[in-house]
C-alpha cells in the first residue's frame, strides 16, 4: 500500500516552516529548525525549485521563499514530483507470489487508485497547513 515517500514528508516540513515564517529562510535556517540532514534538504529544496513551489536567491543574503504556485497546486499532483507515479497499490505483474490466485488485484489496481486518485486531485496543498 501507499507510503508517503521521505522527501515527500520533509519536504511538506519544510513548506510548512516557510509558509508560517512568511519570509526568505536560508538552508542553513531551516536546517536548524527541522534539524533535517544538510544534503538530503538541499535536495529537496532544488527539487521544489525545479517545480516552481519555491524560489531561491543565492549568496549572503540568500534562501528560499514559497511562490505562488503553492496556491494552485493539488496534493497529487505534489506527490507525483516525488514519486513519479502515485499508486496506492503494490501489484505489479509478476512481482508476487500470489498472483495466479489473487482476486482484488483488478479492483486495487484499477479502482482504488482512481478513487483515491481523484480525490486528492480535489485537494489543494495548502489546505495542509491550515
Amino acid at each position: 500500500m501507499f507510503n508517503l515517500p521521505k522527501q515527500a514528508d520533509y519536504g511538506l516540513i519544510t513548506l510548512s516552516l516557510l509558509i508560517k515564517e512568511d519570509k526568505q529562510m536560508p538552508l542553513s535556517s531551516l536546517i536548524k529548525i527541522t534539524k533535517l540532514p544538510q544534503r538530503f534538504l538541499a535536495r529537496i529544496a532544488a527539487t521544489l525549485v525545479h517545480n516552481g513551489l519555491l524560489k531561491s536567491k543565492e549568496g549572503r543574503v540568500g534562501g528560499y521563499v514559497i511562490t505562488k504556485k503553492i496556491n494552485s497546486i493539488t496534493l497529487f499532483d505534489y506527490l507525483k514530483i516525488f514519486s513519479g507515479e502515485v499508486n496506492f497499490c503494490s501489484c505489479k505483474t509478476g512481482s508476487c507470489e500470489y498472483e495466479a490466485i489473487c482476486q482484488h488485484k483488478n479492483f486495487l489496481q484499477k479502482r482504488l487508485n482512481l478513487l483515491v486518485s481523484s480525490q486528492l486531485k480535489k485537494i489543494k496543498l495548502l489546505e495542509l497547513f491550515k
